[in-house]
């Protein structure tokens, strides 16, 4: 068993470790009005798969042109941490690949949709929460392909 002065010290450690840690250099998506011809039916959608924090739900992804829409479940729910974001990528890390900032979960439970342009020709495979305070990840989807 480790001695609670021992969790206590660790803890202290990684927050001072982390504690000048930089986001992911990714470009912010720019939001799109839910009203102005926002994609409605999800054209993919996937379940959250932990990669660093409890996490229930699923996530839908619509596409039409360059614009998208990401639905999280009412199931949704995620460990509490600082500054959970949202991103797309090519990638499960947003600190490489093609990656696009979707902008900051407003909740860490419950369902939400955020609407938002995407850059023309690229094929996100990932909807990712990456904690940026710390830059480490925290769940993800992967995309299905197209059909898949």
């Amino acid at each position: 068993m480790r001695h609670p002065r021992a969790s206590v010290l660790l803890s202290l450690l990684f927050a001072v470790a982390c504690n000048d840690a930089t986001p992911p250099a990714a470009p912010d998506a720019v939001p799109v009005d839910p009203g102005s011809g926002v994609p409605t039916a999800p054209s993919t959608s996937g379940q959250w798969v932990r990669t660093g924090y409890a996490v229930t739900g699923t996530a839908s992804l619509s596409l039409a042109g360059t614009t998208a829409r990401l639905d999280l479940s009412s199931d949704f729910s995620i460990g509490q941490a600082p500054g959970p974001t949202l991103y797309l990528n090519t990638q499960s890390n947003p600190n490489g690949g093609a990656p696009l900032r979707i902008g900051a979960l407003r909740s860490a439970r419950g369902a939400q949709s955020y609407s938002f342009l995407v850059p023309a020709g690229v094929r996100y495979t990932r909807i990712i929460i990456w904690c940026d305070p710390f830059n480490v990840p925290m769940a993800e989807v992967v995309i299905p392909p197209a059909g898949g």
